[in-house]
Protein backbone atom coordinates (compact mmCIF):
# COMPACT_ATOMS: atom_id res chain seq x y z
CA UNK A 1 0.00 0.00 0.00
CA UNK A 2 1.38 4.01 -1.07
CA UNK A 3 1.34 4.33 3.12
CA UNK A 4 4.32 1.57 3.13
CA UNK A 5 5.85 3.33 0.44
CA UNK A 6 9.07 5.71 0.79
CA UNK A 7 8.33 9.08 -0.91
CA UNK A 8 11.95 9.42 -1.81
CA UNK A 9 10.91 6.21 -4.38
CA UNK A 10 8.01 8.38 -5.74
CA UNK A 11 10.27 10.95 -6.71
CA UNK A 12 12.78 11.14 -9.33
CA UNK A 13 16.72 11.50 -8.95
CA UNK A 14 16.62 15.24 -9.34
CA UNK A 15 13.67 15.51 -6.51
CA UNK A 16 14.94 13.63 -4.43
CA UNK A 17 18.37 15.07 -4.50
CA UNK A 18 16.84 18.59 -3.95
CA UNK A 19 14.51 17.82 -1.24
CA UNK A 20 14.90 14.98 0.71
CA UNK A 21 19.12 14.15 0.43
CA UNK A 22 20.56 15.18 2.57
CA UNK A 23 18.02 16.93 5.32
CA UNK A 24 18.79 18.65 8.11
CA UNK A 25 15.86 19.77 9.34
CA UNK A 26 11.93 19.01 8.71
CA UNK A 27 9.89 21.66 9.39
CA UNK A 28 5.55 20.68 9.80
CA UNK A 29 3.59 23.97 8.67
CA UNK A 30 4.13 26.89 6.85
CA UNK A 31 2.79 29.50 8.91
CA UNK A 32 3.88 32.66 10.76
CA UNK A 33 6.08 30.30 13.29
CA UNK A 34 7.09 27.71 10.94
CA UNK A 35 8.37 29.87 8.39
CA UNK A 36 10.17 32.08 10.75
CA UNK A 37 12.00 29.11 12.37
CA UNK A 38 13.22 28.01 8.85
CA UNK A 39 14.58 31.70 8.60
CA UNK A 40 16.44 31.85 12.00
CA UNK A 41 17.91 28.38 10.98
CA UNK A 42 19.21 29.23 8.00
CA UNK A 43 20.45 32.82 9.56
CA UNK A 44 22.94 30.83 11.88
CA UNK A 45 23.75 27.91 9.70
CA UNK A 46 22.95 28.92 5.87
CA UNK A 47 24.37 25.98 4.94
CA UNK A 48 21.92 23.74 6.62
CA UNK A 49 19.13 21.85 4.26
CA UNK A 50 15.63 22.80 5.78
CA UNK A 51 12.41 21.78 4.32
CA UNK A 52 8.83 23.15 5.10
CA UNK A 53 6.21 20.66 4.53
CA UNK A 54 2.50 21.48 4.68
CA UNK A 55 -1.01 19.67 3.90
CA UNK A 56 -2.65 22.64 1.88
CA UNK A 57 -1.27 24.78 -0.77
CA UNK A 58 -1.78 27.88 1.70
CA UNK A 59 -1.47 28.30 4.97
CA UNK A 60 -5.07 27.09 6.73
CA UNK A 61 -4.62 28.44 10.51
CA UNK A 62 -4.50 31.85 11.56
CA UNK A 63 -1.63 32.82 10.22
CA UNK A 64 -3.22 34.60 6.89
CA UNK A 65 -7.03 34.65 8.16
CA UNK A 66 -6.20 36.92 11.38
CA UNK A 67 -7.79 40.16 11.16
CA UNK A 68 -4.05 42.09 10.81
CA UNK A 69 -3.99 43.65 14.71
CA UNK A 70 -0.13 43.91 15.51
CA UNK A 71 -0.84 44.14 19.21
CA UNK A 72 0.64 42.66 22.56
CA UNK A 73 -2.43 43.31 25.09
CA UNK A 74 -5.19 45.75 26.25
CA UNK A 75 -5.23 46.46 29.46
CA UNK A 76 -7.90 44.52 30.20
CA UNK A 77 -6.23 41.60 28.64
CA UNK A 78 -3.23 42.20 30.42
CA UNK A 79 -5.17 42.49 34.41
CA UNK A 80 -6.80 39.08 33.50
CA UNK A 81 -3.57 37.91 32.57
CA UNK A 82 -1.81 39.34 35.64
CA UNK A 83 -4.60 37.75 37.93
CA UNK A 84 -4.58 34.43 35.84
CA UNK A 85 -0.99 33.62 35.59
CA UNK A 86 0.92 35.52 37.91
CA UNK A 87 3.52 38.94 37.61
CA UNK A 88 6.34 36.85 36.54
CA UNK A 89 4.21 34.66 33.30
CA UNK A 90 2.31 38.16 32.50
CA UNK A 91 5.60 40.12 31.78
CA UNK A 92 7.53 36.67 29.73
CA UNK A 93 3.95 36.85 28.06
CA UNK A 94 4.50 40.78 27.22
CA UNK A 95 8.13 40.34 26.53
CA UNK A 96 7.58 38.00 23.77
CA UNK A 97 4.66 39.93 22.57
CA UNK A 98 6.90 42.97 21.94
CA UNK A 99 9.63 40.69 21.11
CA UNK A 100 8.47 39.37 18.14
CA UNK A 101 6.64 42.23 16.75
CA UNK A 102 9.94 43.83 17.00
CA UNK A 103 11.63 41.09 15.49
CA UNK A 104 9.15 41.17 12.70
CA UNK A 105 9.35 44.62 11.99
CA UNK A 106 12.84 44.66 11.48
CA UNK A 107 12.68 41.47 9.04
CA UNK A 108 9.45 43.32 6.94
CA UNK A 109 9.81 46.59 6.13
CA UNK A 110 6.20 48.90 7.33
CA UNK A 111 5.54 49.41 3.25
CA UNK A 112 5.83 45.10 2.13
CA UNK A 113 3.04 44.38 5.17
CA UNK A 114 1.33 47.40 5.38
CA UNK A 115 1.98 48.08 8.27
CA UNK A 116 0.61 51.12 10.66
CA UNK A 117 0.86 51.95 13.89
CA UNK A 118 -2.38 53.05 14.24
CA UNK A 119 -2.78 52.55 18.14
CA UNK A 120 -5.21 49.86 19.98
CA UNK A 121 -8.28 51.58 21.62
CA UNK A 122 -10.14 49.31 24.01
CA UNK A 123 -14.07 50.54 24.71
CA UNK A 124 -16.17 49.10 27.18
CA UNK A 125 -19.45 48.23 28.50
CA UNK A 126 -20.22 50.80 30.73
CA UNK A 127 -18.57 53.79 32.68
CA UNK A 128 -17.50 51.67 35.65
CA UNK A 129 -15.80 48.92 33.90
CA UNK A 130 -14.10 52.09 32.30
CA UNK A 131 -13.29 53.60 35.52
CA UNK A 132 -12.13 49.95 37.04
CA UNK A 133 -9.74 50.39 34.22
CA UNK A 134 -8.60 53.75 34.17
CA UNK A 135 -7.42 53.54 37.49
CA UNK A 136 -5.17 50.93 36.71
CA UNK A 137 -3.75 52.98 34.40
CA UNK A 138 -0.03 54.04 36.61
CA UNK A 139 -0.11 51.01 37.41
CA UNK A 140 0.17 48.97 33.81
CA UNK A 141 2.27 51.75 32.13
CA UNK A 142 4.54 50.99 35.15
CA UNK A 143 4.56 47.40 34.61
CA UNK A 144 5.20 47.02 30.92
CA UNK A 145 7.43 50.00 30.62
CA UNK A 146 10.45 48.55 30.93
CA UNK A 147 9.39 46.15 28.31
CA UNK A 148 8.25 48.82 25.84
CA UNK A 149 11.11 51.18 26.70
CA UNK A 150 8.05 53.79 26.73
CA UNK A 151 6.52 55.24 30.42
CA UNK A 152 3.33 56.15 29.24
CA UNK A 153 2.08 53.31 26.57
CA UNK A 154 -1.63 54.03 27.78
CA UNK A 155 -3.85 56.45 28.54
CA UNK A 156 -7.60 57.30 28.53
CA UNK A 157 -9.40 59.60 26.42
CA UNK A 158 -12.87 60.66 25.23
CA UNK A 159 -13.03 58.87 21.26
CA UNK A 160 -15.28 57.87 18.84
CA UNK A 161 -17.44 55.29 21.28
CA UNK A 162 -17.04 56.88 24.35
CA UNK A 163 -14.39 56.88 26.96
CA UNK A 164 -11.37 54.87 25.45
CA UNK A 165 -8.30 53.51 27.03
CA UNK A 166 -5.30 54.04 24.28
CA UNK A 167 -2.30 51.63 23.59
CA UNK A 168 -0.29 53.92 21.13
CA UNK A 169 2.14 51.11 20.41
CA UNK A 170 -0.20 49.10 18.34
CA UNK A 171 -0.64 48.77 14.97
CA UNK A 172 -2.50 46.81 11.98
CA UNK A 173 -0.67 45.03 9.34
CA UNK A 174 -2.02 42.92 5.73
CA UNK A 175 -1.12 38.99 6.98
CA UNK A 176 -1.18 38.08 3.51
CA UNK A 177 1.52 40.41 2.44
CA UNK A 178 3.34 39.40 5.64
CA UNK A 179 3.34 35.62 5.15
CA UNK A 180 3.98 36.18 1.51
CA UNK A 181 7.37 38.49 2.25
CA UNK A 182 8.64 35.72 4.98
CA UNK A 183 8.05 32.97 2.28
CA UNK A 184 9.99 34.87 -0.09
CA UNK A 185 13.20 35.72 2.76
CA UNK A 186 12.96 32.06 3.58
CA UNK A 187 13.33 31.03 -0.25
CA UNK A 188 15.77 33.61 -0.80
CA UNK A 189 17.78 31.78 2.09
CA UNK A 190 17.76 28.49 0.39
CA UNK A 191 14.96 27.04 2.81
CA UNK A 192 13.05 24.20 0.59
CA UNK A 193 8.80 23.89 0.42
CA UNK A 194 6.97 20.45 -0.13
CA UNK A 195 3.11 21.60 -0.02
CA UNK A 196 -0.31 18.80 -0.16
CA UNK A 197 1.32 16.45 2.45
CA UNK A 198 -0.27 15.71 5.22
CA UNK A 199 1.43 14.07 8.10
CA UNK A 200 -0.67 11.04 9.67
CA UNK A 201 1.69 10.13 12.07
CA UNK A 202 5.25 10.40 13.89
CA UNK A 203 7.25 7.43 13.97
CA UNK A 204 9.77 8.33 16.34
CA UNK A 205 11.69 5.16 16.79
CA UNK A 206 12.06 5.00 12.96
CA UNK A 207 12.22 8.68 12.58
CA UNK A 208 9.94 8.89 9.83
CA UNK A 209 6.89 10.60 8.95
CA UNK A 210 3.71 8.22 7.67
CA UNK A 211 1.69 10.65 5.21
CA UNK A 212 -0.72 10.77 2.34
CA UNK A 213 1.79 9.91 -0.22
CA UNK A 214 3.89 8.08 1.80
CA UNK A 215 6.99 7.39 4.11
CA UNK A 216 9.31 10.69 4.91
CA UNK A 217 12.61 9.81 7.00
CA UNK A 218 13.46 12.56 8.56
CA UNK A 219 16.47 13.82 10.80
CA UNK A 220 15.75 16.75 13.06
CA UNK A 221 12.03 17.57 13.20
CA UNK A 222 9.76 20.89 14.11
CA UNK A 223 6.39 21.08 14.31
CA UNK A 224 4.55 24.35 14.25
CA UNK A 225 1.04 22.73 13.49
CA UNK A 226 -0.22 24.94 16.04
CA UNK A 227 -4.36 25.02 16.32
CA UNK A 228 -4.12 21.80 13.97
CA UNK A 229 -1.86 19.78 16.43
CA UNK A 230 -4.34 17.39 18.26
CA UNK A 231 -3.90 15.02 15.41
CA UNK A 232 -0.03 14.47 15.70
CA UNK A 233 0.52 15.31 19.68
CA UNK A 234 -2.82 13.57 21.03
CA UNK A 235 -1.38 13.72 24.69
CA UNK A 236 -0.95 17.52 24.30
CA UNK A 237 -3.70 19.87 26.18
CA UNK A 238 -3.42 21.81 22.64
CA UNK A 239 -6.83 22.20 21.67
CA UNK A 240 -7.82 24.56 17.79
CA UNK A 241 -10.43 27.63 18.54
CA UNK A 242 -12.25 28.87 15.96
CA UNK A 243 -12.16 32.88 15.53
CA UNK A 244 -14.46 34.34 12.61
CA UNK A 245 -14.47 37.79 11.26
CA UNK A 246 -16.24 39.56 8.06
CA UNK A 247 -15.26 42.61 6.15
CA UNK A 248 -18.24 44.82 4.67
CA UNK A 249 -18.36 46.62 1.33
CA UNK A 250 -16.89 50.07 1.29
CA UNK A 251 -18.96 52.59 3.22
CA UNK A 252 -18.99 56.37 2.23
CA UNK A 253 -16.96 58.39 4.63
CA UNK A 254 -16.53 55.54 6.97
CA UNK A 255 -12.99 55.94 8.77
CA UNK A 256 -11.91 54.70 12.38
CA UNK A 257 -8.52 55.98 13.30
CA UNK A 258 -7.20 53.25 15.29
CA UNK A 259 -7.77 49.58 16.40
CA UNK A 260 -10.22 48.33 18.42
CA UNK A 261 -11.04 45.93 20.98
CA UNK A 262 -13.74 44.74 23.63
CA UNK A 263 -14.98 42.22 25.98
CA UNK A 264 -11.14 41.54 26.76
CA UNK A 265 -10.00 41.19 23.24
CA UNK A 266 -12.49 38.55 22.45
CA UNK A 267 -14.01 41.22 19.76
CA UNK A 268 -11.73 43.36 17.59
CA UNK A 269 -12.06 45.97 14.98
CA UNK A 270 -10.92 48.15 12.55
CA UNK A 271 -11.31 50.24 9.38
CA UNK A 272 -9.44 48.70 6.28
CA UNK A 273 -9.66 50.92 2.83
CA UNK A 274 -13.07 52.02 4.42
CA UNK A 275 -14.83 49.08 5.44
CA UNK A 276 -15.19 47.49 8.12
CA UNK A 277 -13.64 44.74 9.65
CA UNK A 278 -14.81 42.88 12.43
CA UNK A 279 -13.94 39.00 14.48
CA UNK A 280 -13.88 37.46 17.04
CA UNK A 281 -16.80 36.43 19.65
CA UNK A 282 -15.90 32.80 20.46
CA UNK A 283 -16.61 33.72 23.99
CA UNK A 284 -20.16 33.48 23.89
CA UNK A 285 -19.78 29.58 21.94
CA UNK A 286 -16.47 28.65 23.32
CA UNK A 287 -17.65 25.00 23.08
CA UNK A 288 -18.76 24.30 19.70
CA UNK A 289 -15.76 26.81 18.60
CA UNK A 290 -13.67 24.33 19.81
CA UNK A 291 -12.86 23.05 16.63
CA UNK A 292 -10.84 23.05 13.19
CA UNK A 293 -13.41 22.97 10.87
CA UNK A 294 -13.43 26.29 9.33
CA UNK A 295 -16.91 28.17 8.31
CA UNK A 296 -19.17 31.03 10.37
CA UNK A 297 -22.06 29.85 12.10
CA UNK A 298 -25.35 32.17 12.27
CA UNK A 299 -24.95 32.19 16.40
CA UNK A 300 -21.44 34.00 15.85
CA UNK A 301 -22.61 35.97 13.00
CA UNK A 302 -25.63 37.63 14.43
CA UNK A 303 -23.59 38.39 17.96
CA UNK A 304 -21.15 40.35 15.68
CA UNK A 305 -23.36 42.33 13.78
CA UNK A 306 -25.53 43.41 16.78
CA UNK A 307 -22.57 44.89 18.02
CA UNK A 308 -22.09 46.89 14.85
CA UNK A 309 -25.52 47.48 14.64
CA UNK A 310 -25.58 48.71 18.11
CA UNK A 311 -22.19 50.28 18.68
CA UNK A 312 -20.12 51.05 15.54
CA UNK A 313 -22.29 51.89 13.20
CA UNK A 314 -25.85 52.87 14.76
CA UNK A 315 -28.66 53.23 12.64
CA UNK A 316 -26.23 53.26 9.16
CA UNK A 317 -26.39 50.95 6.42
CA UNK A 318 -23.68 48.21 5.33
CA UNK A 319 -23.54 45.12 3.96
CA UNK A 320 -20.70 42.19 4.05
CA UNK A 321 -18.91 41.58 1.27
CA UNK A 322 -16.80 38.74 2.56
CA UNK A 323 -16.71 36.53 5.94
CA UNK A 324 -14.06 33.64 6.62
CA UNK A 325 -12.32 32.35 9.66
CA UNK A 326 -8.97 30.63 10.89
CA UNK A 327 -7.94 28.29 13.49
CA UNK A 328 -6.41 29.11 16.53
CA UNK A 329 -4.02 27.18 18.90
CA UNK A 330 -5.06 27.40 23.10
CA UNK A 331 -4.76 25.94 26.18
CA UNK A 332 -4.50 25.75 29.73
CA UNK A 333 -2.10 28.69 29.85
CA UNK A 334 -1.43 31.27 27.09
CA UNK A 335 2.10 30.37 27.29
CA UNK A 336 3.25 29.13 24.26
CA UNK A 337 4.71 25.71 24.30
CA UNK A 338 8.38 24.69 22.71
CA UNK A 339 9.67 22.16 23.57
CA UNK A 340 11.73 18.81 22.86
CA UNK A 341 9.28 16.00 23.01
CA UNK A 342 11.94 13.67 21.35
CA UNK A 343 15.73 13.26 20.73
CA UNK A 344 15.03 14.48 17.46
CA UNK A 345 11.69 16.31 18.10
CA UNK A 346 10.22 19.69 18.95
CA UNK A 347 7.05 21.44 18.77
CA UNK A 348 6.46 25.40 19.28
CA UNK A 349 2.71 25.47 19.48
CA UNK A 350 0.19 26.93 21.43
CA UNK A 351 0.54 30.31 20.28
CA UNK A 352 -2.82 31.49 21.93
CA UNK A 353 -4.14 33.75 18.84
CA UNK A 354 -1.14 36.46 19.39
CA UNK A 355 0.50 34.62 16.32
CA UNK A 356 1.34 37.75 14.54
CA UNK A 357 2.96 39.40 17.56
CA UNK A 358 4.71 36.50 18.93
CA UNK A 359 5.41 34.15 15.98
CA UNK A 360 8.89 35.74 14.81
CA UNK A 361 9.81 35.41 18.22
CA UNK A 362 8.90 31.83 18.66
CA UNK A 363 10.51 31.03 15.29
CA UNK A 364 13.75 32.37 16.69
CA UNK A 365 13.33 30.02 20.20
CA UNK A 366 12.57 27.02 18.31
CA UNK A 367 15.89 27.26 16.18
CA UNK A 368 18.36 28.27 19.02
CA UNK A 369 16.97 25.17 20.67
CA UNK A 370 17.11 22.70 17.65
CA UNK A 371 21.13 23.99 17.39
CA UNK A 372 21.61 23.73 20.97
CA UNK A 373 22.69 27.78 20.89
CA UNK A 374 23.53 29.06 24.42
CA UNK A 375 21.25 31.96 24.09
CA UNK A 376 19.37 34.31 26.33
CA UNK A 377 15.78 33.79 24.48
CA UNK A 378 15.51 30.48 25.97
CA UNK A 379 15.11 32.49 29.71
CA UNK A 380 11.90 33.90 27.79
CA UNK A 381 9.60 31.01 27.90
CA UNK A 382 8.47 28.48 29.64
CA UNK A 383 6.63 24.85 28.15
Amino acid sequence: MIENQNVKNRLSWWEYDHFLKGLDYTIIGSGIVGLSTAIELKLVNPSSKVLVIDKKRLPFGASTKNAGFACFGSISEILDDYNTYGEEDCQKLIQMRWTGLSILKERISPVTMNYKQESGAEIFNSEEDHSFYEDKLSWVNSFVSAIVKNDNSFHSQNGKFGNEIINKLEGSINPQMMMVELERIARNLGVLFMTGIEVKVINYDEKSLNTDIGSMDYNQLIICTNGFSKALLPESDIQPARNQVFITFKIPGFKLDHCYHMNKGYVYFREYDGRLLIGGGRNIDLAREATDELGTTDLISKYLNDIVGQRILPQQPYSIEHSWSGILGVGDTKMPMVKMIDKNVLVAIRMGGMGVAIGSFIGKVAASMMQSIDNSVHQLYVS
